[in-house]
């Protein structure tokens, strides 16, 4: 069962680093920002003008492009990745799931692809990543916090499930 289908679309949440303190306010699903003072330097410069949001299918040939280079990163567990099966793993998901992409400075820097599931003893769907990405020259503690953070709320919002093998928060979920 499709996510989209099931509950229909997704609505943002916004960030707000004051002091060093993060300061969470749900205003809607599928947007978020991180906004910081750099200038009485709250927050270093990577995490300056962070922002997630769902991807349109504009972004998904972007999304596989990462989606790619992640295979090809853990290559010792995986094949020598097939494009076209890679393409239609990333659209075949979307269709069904939310793709949460990170962006910083306006450029997409990372993407929690998420698909849904139900398990083979179960009626009851779940949300699962297929694959949680940022690239190597944007990794960070903080950055992998603040997907997981999007991630999480989506399936807060939706009451799911969810598995995950890569997770940062601060607290238990």
């Amino acid at each position: 069962m499709c996510l989209m289908k099931a509950v229909g679309l997704l609505s943002p949440l916004a960030m707000a680093v004051r002091g060093g303190v993060v300061q969470i306010v749900q205003l809607s699903l599928d947007k978020t920002e991180l906004i910081c003072n750099n200038v009485h330097g709250t927050c270093p410069p990577q995490a300056a003008c962070l922002s997630t949001r769902y991807a349109d299918f504009d972004d998904l040939e972007t999304v596989l492009g990462m989606y790619m280079q992640a295979l090809t990163e853990i290559k010792e567990y995986v094949a020598t990745p097939n494009p076209d099966k890679c393409r239609n793993v990333v659209y075949r998901a979307w269709s069904c799931a939310p793709c949460v992409l990170v962006e910083q400075d306006n450029e997409i820097v990372g993407f929690a692809g998420l698909s849904t599931a139900t398990p083979e003893h179960s009626d009851v769907p779940f949300l699962r990543e297929y694959m949680f990405f940022i690239k190597p020259e944007n990794r960070s503690t903080k950055l992998a916090r603040y997907l997981s953070e999007a991630v999480k709320a989506v399936a807060d919002k939706f009451k799911l499930p969810l598995s995950m093998s890569h997770m940062v928060f601060d607290h238990d979920v």
